[in-house]
């Protein structure tokens, strides 16, 4: 059974034509949206031969080799014109806008990404080229939290603290996000008691008003 994350992620891959799963470790996800007839093809990359030889191994027990194609690459440098739907779950923010940076994007139609952390920069980055959220979860998996965010060609605004959270996150406004962000203000809470500084006392009443803000 594929984590929830992934799960998750599959439902916005699901009725596309061709995947790119960047940093697909074990190759679980092009496998499970084979199976399911979510697409027609995919491409399993990775850029360590550990990872890759797993999510190799995985394809061939699944009988899939000719509809998985694992890569060894650096980031989406294979992409071709038949790719319309790339996931980039897993890694740190900036490394993802790293990868976006130098991917031929052209024919893509869709990015379904997880970012480990700095989601903020990386919507900055989304919005500043042409990306448009239409779609967010916020999930919790072994007591963290990681949002899902979709994308597709367009423009958008974001506050900062959209970009920080998420639109559509913030509309919703889950019990999981709420959840997430009175954790937050409990741990600010307990710092601040501890605080002498008076710069850092303000800092941190500042960011509990901003977070108490944010789920109200």
């Amino acid at each position: 059974m594929i984590s929830k994350r992934l799960l998750s992620a599959s439902e916005y891959i699901k009725g596309y034509n061709v995947l790119a799963d960047c940093g697909t470790d074990h190759g679980y996800l092009p496998i499970f949206c084979l199976e399911n007839n979510y697409v027609t093809k995919a491409y399993a990359s990775d850029n360590k031969e550990g990872p890759l030889n797993n999510a190799i191994a995985n394809i061939k027990q699944a009988d899939l080799e000719k509809a998985v194609i694992p890569v060894l690459a650096d980031g989406l440098s294979y992409l071709n014109e038949e790719v319309d739907v790339v996931s980039i779950l897993g890694m740190g923010g900036r490394l993802i806008i790293s990868i976006l940076e130098k991917a031929p994007l052209d024919n893509v139609k869709r990015l379904v990404i997880i970012a480990n952390s700095e989601n903020e920069q990386l919507r900055d980055f989304l919005k500043r080229n042409d990306w448009k959220i239409v779609a967010e979860e916020l999930i919790k998996e072994k007591a963290k939290y990681y949002q899902l965010q979709v994308l597709e060609r367009g423009k958008m605004e974001l506050s900062n603290f959209e970009k920080e959270f998420g639109p559509l996150i913030i509309k919703e406004k889950s019990d999981i996000f709420k959840e997430m962000i009175n954790k937050q203000i409990t741990n600010l809470s307990k710092a601040l008691s501890l605080t002498t500084n008076s710069e850092s006392i303000k800092k941190i009443k500042n960011r509990i008003e901003v977070l108490e803000r944010v789920i109200r």
